[in-house]
Parts: structure tokens; sequence; C-alpha cells
């Protein structure tokens, strides 16, 4: 047991020390701050947009907006995929026709969504692992005089059908395909990316692309006053992940847990030998039966009745040779002799001897000691013989 404590403390010890692994989950969460995470975004929000308010929800866009009035909004939608059921998504086009704008961005778009304003992705494929893909911008006061780059396979997804009576390319990757746009709808407009990392904490934190992202979102209309920053296409409702939610929301609490649970697991397994009460200690019946023949045998000597004893010696003999040899004991005669020494192996002599004080002590008025020990002697010499 000390061996294996002192083992198990050194493992939680290595593994609380240990560096904690990249995650590269592409989130775009508001509090990851892991490479493709979107803290970085979130808080420069504020700066780009300093009148506005800024408030993030983990709700569906009907639960917010579907009997909005306001005007001049935003509402950003940035994560891996982009499904939004039709109530939702009709939602959001009343909230865009009302005067407000809306960013959405996504390495994965509903078909729907795409259907609806002919839109197409794709995504190249490429052999080589040079330095990624390049994006600018088409408007000349805006392009940079050399593209923004990333890593490869990251930012290579593009518009690969466009609407384009209706839409405007505003920048394009570095075979000239159009990665962000602009729809306008109602009184409002959807601006569009093909590449939701490029709102990353790597991205933004990659040379200079800081830039590309800052003039990306200085499309929107500078009197916006309120910012929705959606939490829910990306975590889900607030609170239905886990019901120990609270425990691991806390690096301390974790380990609480953690060992908790470790705990109970040694308990158990020390535990599996099943237990039972204490045995309690039980006398062995004492076997009564020489007490018995003693007593038994002191009242026949006690009262000097050779005649019993020598009856009931004759008569248990006499059961033995029926049981043991399969022999009639009726009539103690020459035949019987004969069968008795055959069967038994016991000189005829002796058989005709022990037959002939069958025959003459039931008919002595007193038997006496020395004819009842000779009748004794000839039993236990024949039952030595058989």
């Amino acid at each position: 047991m000390i061996v294996f404590s002192a083992l198990f403390i050194l493992y939680l010890i290595a593994e609380i020390n240990k560096p904690k692994p990249i995650d590269w989950t592409v989130t775009i969460s508001k509090q990851d701050k892991n490479p493709y995470g979107g803290f970085i975004i979130y808080k420069q929000l504020k700066n780009i947009f300093p009148t506005a308010g800024i408030q993030s929800f983990r709700m569906p866009v009907y639960n917010q907006v579907n009997k909005s009035k306001e005007t001049n909004g935003a509402y950003f939608i940035i994560g891996p995929t982009l499904e939004l059921p039709a109530t939702d998504f009709a939602a959001l086009r009343k909230y865009v026709g009302n005067g407000n704008v809306v960013v959405a961005s996504a390495n994965m778009f509903h078909k729907s969504f795409l259907d609806f304003f002919g839109l197409q992705t794709a995504t190249p494929v490429s052999l080589t692992f040079h330095d990624s893909s390049g994006i600018n911008f088409i408007n000349p006061a805006l392009k940079a005089s050399e593209n923004y780059t990333f890593l490869t396979a990251t930012i290579g997804q593009y518009f690969s059908k466009i609407d384009t009576a209706k839409t405007t390319i505003i920048s394009t990757n570095n075979k000239n395909k159009p990665v962000y746009i602009k729809v306008p709808y109602g009184k409002g407009a959807f601006f569009i990316h093909a590449n939701p990392l490029c709102f990353s904490n790597y991205f933004l934190l990659y040379k200079n692309n800081a830039a590309y992202t800052a003039k990306v979102l200085s499309y929107l209309p500078a009197e916006t006053s309120k910012i929705y920053w959606d939490e829910f296409y990306k975590l889900g409702p607030e609170g239905a992940s886990t019901p120990f939610r609270f425990l691991l929301s806390n690096e301390f609490l974790r380990w609480a847990l953690r060992l908790s649970l470790i705990g109970l697991l040694l308990y158990v397994f020390f535990e599996m030998k099943r237990r039972q009460r204490v045995i309690p200690v039980i006398t062995p019946l004492k076997n009564s039966t020489l007490d018995f023949v003693k007593t038994v045998a002191g009242v026949y000597y006690n009262n000097k009745d050779n005649n019993s004893i020598a009856d009931k010696k004759m008569s248990h003999f006499l059961e033995f040779v029926r049981s043991r040899f399969n022999i009639a004991t009726q009539t103690l005669d020459e035949d019987f002799v004969q069968q008795l020494h055959r069967k038994s192996g016991v000189d005829k002599e002796k058989v005709s001897d022990l037959v002939k004080l069958f025959s003459a002590l039931p008919t002595e008025p007193r038997v006496t000691d020395m004819m009842l020990l000779s009748l004794d002697r000839n039993i236990d010499h024949f039952y030595k013989q058989v």
C-alpha cells in the first residue's frame, strides 16, 4: 500500500506539472484562448466599435431578434459550421431587412443558407506544404502591397459560385477567387466570409494579419449601435453540456472531482473481497455411543444376567450371518455348518463348535461366566477369520 500510494502521488504530480497540449479545435468562441478560439476578436470589437453595446448569447437567433425593431445593429455568427433552422434563418432575414447587418463565416455552410443567396463553396486540394494561401482586398484603398498569408489548408475555402447581380466581392484569395462578399437584403446586408479562421486568435497574431481582419470589419456601418455575438451555434444552449459543468469549470474543482472518483474506485477495489459476520464457535456434538454401550454393559454386569447377554450376542451374530452371507439361520444343523464354513472360509471345526454353543446355551437354566467367555471368544475368533 505504501509503494502504491507513493507511485500514485508521483503520478498526480507529473500530471499536474506536465505542459498542456495545444488544442487546435476550431471554435471562434469568445472565451477560448486556444489558437483557433475567438478571444482576441471579441475583445477588439469594443475598440473597433467604441460606441456600440456588445453582448454575447447562447440562445437561438429567433429568441434574440424575432420581435426586434432596432436598426444599426450587427449580428456575428462565426464558427466551424453554420446550420440555421428555418425559423432562425427567417428571423435573421427579418432582422437584416429592418436595417441591420449580419457577419457570417463558417467552414461548412448549410445548403439552405447557400441556396438562398445563390452561393457555392469549394476548397482546393494542395499536395504541397508551402506557406499557405494568400488573401487580399479588391478595393485599391484597402488592398495591401503583399497578400495576407496564413498556414496551409486553413483559409483555402472560397466561393465557387455567386449571384453577380446582387453580390459584391470584397476580398479574394491569391487565385482571384472570392472569399469575402456582401449581399444586400432589405435595408441591411449580409457580409459572408468563407474562412472563419480569419477571425481566430492565431490568424490575428500571425504576421500583419490583424490589419486584414480590421479592414473586414470596417465594411460594417460606422454608426453600428449594438452587436450580438453568437455562441449558441458553437457551444449549444447555456449549461446544457454536462451535470458536472460547475465542477468542470474550475481546474481545482476538476481535480477534486477526479480525486474523489479515484478514491471511490480504490475503495471499491479493496473492498471487493466478500465480507461476512464472525462465525461463532460451535461445540461439536458429543459421541455418546460408547457411553451408551458402557451403561448397558454395566447394567447387565451388575445384574449378572449372563443369559440375556448370551442371547443378545447370539442374536447379533446370527443377524451378521444373514446379512453378510445370505444364509438362513432358522435351523442350526449340519447343512448350516457346511454353508457357513464354505462362504466364510472359517475352519469347519470352529464353526461346528460355535454352533454347538448356540444350541446348548438356550437350554441352560443359568449361563456361567466361563460359558459366556467361551461364547465371546468363539464369536471374536469367527469375526477375525472372516
